[in-house]
């Protein structure tokens, strides 16, 4: 919302600098995100007097002035084209040199004929206005003196508030003044009324159904005849524009400064064009369309809130009004609207047709019930002290009856505690009474208070409302800062991190993780030997397709499926793991996994690990023949993943027929067993009917390990060594032995005999020639070792030696 300062000067004393009053606002909530001067991109615009108008000569439409811009000066010769200047007039001139805005530079020129020193500006071209037909007539008097900056006449701060969505009571000038009168302390004026009626009642003139009181819970209009509408003021049109308006004619005018003054949008009709004036507030009818007055034609549905005469939508109710009764110059008759609409319902419409409108913005935000009549007497009034109009007596209101102000309960301990600062409710009066609350006392042992909203402030329903408007008042800055007292639950570890750690783990062995869907297909279950019918089995009622009629009982479905998709896909060594639930139906909890989770109803889910090896480990390469995976290969990625976890290694025992798993080969699988003898998991070769069924090249091993039973066997702690505080101490062993002597034995002699300081062996060069001798090799061992300090070097230097010693005396090594 733009505010000018004169404008909003109107109704509260401001002495603050603007930079200073921005920042006051801002701290209280309304958010101010520019302030502009207006005038600031004039320059060389002065006030001058019209000595002479004369015709041009070589033009019928145009006039050569002679214009006067310092007392004793020389007259400027400017052609002109508008045909509202006389002589005697005071008009604005722009200098040769000066610029208007947007960057028009104005400069001595020759138009037909007829040299023009400068420019006489009219209302549009200096932006205080709409008119661009006529020059800006400042007066005809001594009103400016010659050569007046024209800054200093029309230049004016605008600030531009953004008002927040529960701040509907803000987005008016008033509603600003009010804040502006809190935090100074200065009074609040508000724009009175007095309006002259004539005799003859509203009522016989206008009539009003409201066919949804929800949707519009009160709806004023007023009646005008004798209305001559044409240009509004100067000084409303200069405000208008500042505040981002267009002027258009007096009546319009008018009610749009009303509804920037007082936050209350309005419309008026040409009373003419609207049958026996009945006004009828209604929902669209489903296809009914509407020409606004941008001239746009709209299809409505039942969605939409319109006015309405007896047979047709006269206009979008709080948005835009129809282009068949808008006012016009030769409107003589109007009928005023000033409603309250039902903002959801105003706003959907708005974002539904693209016509977000300043009306729309304020009934959206929410307007108080106390606000449409006073706006439409004060709008009544403007119009005919503008236009010269007679007004009807009364207005047609569906709702006159005051309505009771809302209380709201609250403690001044909890308050408090809001806060973070002492506050009673003396405090709490001095604060809100300038914002027009009233605040009571509540004799009770908890030390209560009430507080008395006034009716513009929607947005305050309940007592952390109120805790907020003393925080407004008292300053956010003047609250100190300070950490929560609360005490913090104790943590509480992600049960899904073990799960995350094992994804982790394989994935860093170089395996490829997969997710597939846990509802399979009763062919997917027959393809891997499992029985589709078997009644442990949870089956949808309502499938979406064959294809998903099953939650799967095992991972092994999954995981087959997974690797005959990469062998469509021609690629032919996929390597790949499944973290999943598998589901089971036990409604007697007899013979389910370990570790099953009720899903309710007999249903239960288990978390399972599913890995699945297909082809070689690595792309084949010139001179070494690739591998495929096999049984041993799967093992050590088992005990690669429980290394990792800490999990003690498992045991090995192969399956017995009454437990064997029907998609593995008969004598090619195993059980997982942990230390106390129980089974955790299962491993082996596919079956070649089963790798067949699937279309699978060779056949894949396959493992489904529990997940709850492997997290058991985690401790949960670990022994970890301190960091080290020196540096480690790198020696390298030459070691010459006979040839048939394995370099394993060296490494265990080493090993054995070179204490716990050895952290690493070895070998990393050998050599056979003469300076060894026939039948003999030389070994080079890389040894390091990390002491606890820096004075352990002669410690090393002793475990050193006896590995010199060991290796002498078993192997007969000769040390170079």
């Amino acid at each position: 919302m733009r505010v000018p300062l004169s404008w909003l000067r109107e109704y509260v004393d401001v002495e603050l600098r603007p930079n200073d009053l921005r920042d006051e606002l801002t701290v209280r909530g309304m958010e101010v995100t520019a302030v502009e001067v207006s005038g600031a991109e004039w320059s060389d615009v002065v006030v001058g007097r019209l000595l002479e108008v004369s015709r041009h000569p070589n033009a019928d439409t145009l006039w050569v002035t002679r214009v006067l811009t310092e007392e004793g000066g020389e007259p400027l010769e400017i052609v002109c084209g508008a045909q509202n200047i006389a002589p005697g007039q005071l008009v604005p001139v722009a200098l040769p040199g000066a610029t208007l805005p947007g960057d028009r530079r104005i400069e001595r020129t020759k138009i037909r004929g007829v040299v023009s020193n400068g420019m006489l500006c009219s209302p549009q071209e200096l932006q205080i206005g709409g008119d661009a037909d006529g020059i800006q007539i400042l007066g005809t008097d001594q009103e400016y003196a010659l050569g007046t900056d024209l800054r200093t006449i029309y230049g004016d701060v605008v600030l531009d508030v953004d008002v927040k969505p529960n701040r509907g009571d803000a987005l008016s000038m008033v509603g600003l003044a009010r804040e502006v009168a809190a935090f100074t302390g200065t009074a609040l004026r508000k724009p009175s009324v007095d309006l002259i009626e004539t005799d003859e009642p509203t009522s016989a003139h206008v009539s009003v159904t409201i066919e949804d009181p929800e949707l519009c819970p009160r709806f004023t209009a007023r009646w005008f005849d004798h209305v001559f509408n044409g240009a509004s003021p100067d000084w409303m049109q200069r405000r208008l524009v500042a505040a981002g308006m267009r002027p258009v004619s007096a009546v319009v005018d008018v009610t749009n400064y009303v509804m920037h003054e007082l936050g209350q949008p309005m419309h008026a009709y040409d009373a003419d064009t609207v049958p026996d004036g009945q006004i009828v507030v209604r929902r669209a009818r489903t296809g009914e369309e509407l020409e606004t007055i941008d001239h746009e034609r709209r299809t409505l549905d039942e969605g939409v809130l319109v006015i309405a005469d007896r047979t047709r939508a006269i206009g979008l109710a709080g948005i835009m009004g129809g282009a068949d009764t808008e006012v016009t110059p030769e409107t003589r008759r109007v009928i005023l609207e000033s409603a309250v609409f039902h903002g959801p319902t105003i706003r959907n419409t708005a974002r539904r047709l693209g016509l977000r409108s300043e009306a729309s913005v304020r009934h959206e935000k929410g307007i108080s019930w106390d606000v449409p009549r006073f706006a439409a007497d004060r709008a009544a009034q403007l119009i005919a002290e503008i236009t010269g109009a007679s007004v009807a007596r009364g207005i047609i209101d569906n709702d006159s009856e005051p309505k009771p102000r809302r209380v709201v309960h609250g403690e001044v301990a909890r308050t408090e505690r809001l806060l973070g600062i002492p506050v009673d409710v003396e405090r709490m009066d001095e604060l809100l009474r300038p914002l027009e609350f009233e605040v009571a006392e509540v004799a009770d042992e908890a030390g209560s208070w009430d507080v008395t909203v006034p009716p513009h402030r929607l947005d305050v329903i309940e007592a952390v409302d109120v805790a907020e408007e003393i925080a407004r008042a008292h300053g956010y800055p003047l609250i100190p800062g300070r950490l929560p007292r609360a005490t913090l639950p104790p943590y509480r570890p992600d049960p899904s991190e073990p799960r995350h750690r094992v994804r982790r783990i394989l994935a860093g062995l170089g395996l490829n993780e997969v997710v597939t869907h846990a509802l399979i297909s009763a062919e997917d279950l027959r393809r891997t030997n499992y029985d589709p019918g078997d009644p442990g089995n949870v089956r949808v009622a309502n499938p979406l397709s064959e294809a998903h009629v099953i939650l799967r009982p095992v991972l092994y479905p999954s995981l087959l499926t997974s690797l005959a998709e990469n062998v469509r896909q021609r690629r032919l060594d996929p390597w790949i793991f499944e973290v999943g639930k598998t589901y089971h139906y036990a409604p007697d909890a007899r013979r389910l996994p370990m570790g099953a989770e009720t899903a309710g109803k007999g249903r239960f889910e288990v978390w399972h690990l599913g890995i699945a090896l297909l082809g070689p480990e690595t792309p084949p390469a010139v001179g070494s023949a690739p591998r495929d995976a096999d049984v041993p290969r799967l093992k050590g990625l088992i005990e690669a993943m429980q290394g990792a976890l800490g999990a003690p290694m498992p045991t090995y025992r192969p399956e017995s027929g009454d437990e064997h798993h029907p998609h593995l080969h008969p004598s090619r699988a195993g059980r997982l067993v942990d230390p106390s003898g129980r089974d955790y998991g299962s491993f082996g070769e596919v079956d070649p009917r089963i790798a067949a069924e699937w279309g699978l090249p060779v056949r894949p091993v396959m493992a489904a390990v529990n997940l709850p039973q492997l997290f058991a066997l985690v401790p949960s702690g670990f022994r970890v060594s301190p960091v080290p505080a020196a540096q480690p101490i790198d020696r390298d062993l030459a070691v010459v032995v006979d040839e048939a002597t394995p370099i394993g034995e060296i490494l265990r002699l080493v090993r054995a005999n070179a204490g716990p300081m050895l952290v690493g062996a070895r070998p990393f060069d050998e050599y056979r020639g003469e300076q060894v001798g026939a039948g003999k090799v030389s070994h080079a061992i890389a040894l390091r070792f990390q002491p606890e300090s820096a004075a352990d070097e002669k410690a090393v230097e002793k475990a050193l030696n006896k590995v010199r010693g060991a290796l002498t005396h078993h192997l007969g090594a000769e040390i170079r």
